[in-house]
């Protein structure tokens, strides 16, 4: 799927500022989740997936591999840091394209006596450009939202506006970029549970040129291991 430059990092912006603003309760014991799924996408393409999650008290670390129909594959791996107490986080994470290039994000947050939470940080891409970022994040009723500006490596800034919203039915997430000519590309994320358990994820992108592309994926969570016997 096609997409702007921009959307290549902006789940890495807007993870890190949530880095506070949805930290879960912190666990001694380490625990590990994975899954499996695949996906096609609009224009014919289609692909596997494969992540692992393992949280331990204050971190996040995230593998995944996604590989296509000509079984290239890209793969990231992240770390996620957070101090509840201090109200600080950070954020790294590393892309590998199958050509061997890589892209690396990290970025620091920090929550505000108002309850916001702040990122800044930048990404550094497959071209050895460097683009900064800063974004501020406000929990919602029934999400959040998350607005920021993105800075180019000669000075073109762009901004950021995303909207988070929980629903029964499962999450909805929108997020806009609005470059410095003023045109605009948009990406709708909605991700479903389903009554087997899998999750549906939708992702549709509309480009500055108003073309769009949609990506459809389906995850498989590992069933949970079985509880010890009694006795």
């Amino acid at each position: 799927m096609k997409q702007d430059p921009y959307f290549k990092y902006l789940a890495a912006i807007i993870l890190a500022g949530l880095a506070l603003a949805l930290t879960p309760t912190t666990h001694a014991k380490e625990r590990t989740k994975s899954h499996t799924g695949t996906y096609t996408t609009s224009d014919g393409k289609s692909g596997t997936l494969q992540g692992t999650t393992t949280r331990s008290k204050g971190q996040v670390d995230r593998t995944g591999s996604a590989t296509n129909q000509d079984g290239q594959t890209t793969t990231r791996a992240s770390e996620r840091t957070f101090d509840k107490a201090a109200g600080t986080g950070t954020y790294t994470s590393t892309t590998t394209g199958p050509n061997g290039k890589t892209s690396t994000t990290t970025s620091s947050s920090v929550k505000n006596p108002d309850g916001t939470i702040s990122t800044d940080g930048s990404r550094t891409g497959f071209n050895g450009k460097t683009e900064t970022f800063v974004a501020s994040t406000t929990k919602t009723d029934n999400g959040r939202t998350t607005t920021g500006t993105i800075t180019g490596p000669e000075g073109k800034t762009a901004t950021l506006n995303s909207t988070t919203t929980k629903g029964q039915d499962g999450v909805t997430k929108d997020t806009t970029v609005t470059g410095a000519n003023g045109k605009t590309y948009e990406r709708e994320v909605s991700s479903n549970k389903n009554s087997d358990g899998t999750i549906t994820r939708t992702i549709q992108v509309t480009n500055r040129d108003g073309t769009t592309s949609t990506r459809t994926e389906t995850i498989v969570p590992d069933a949970p291991a079985p509880a010890p016997a009694k006795g």
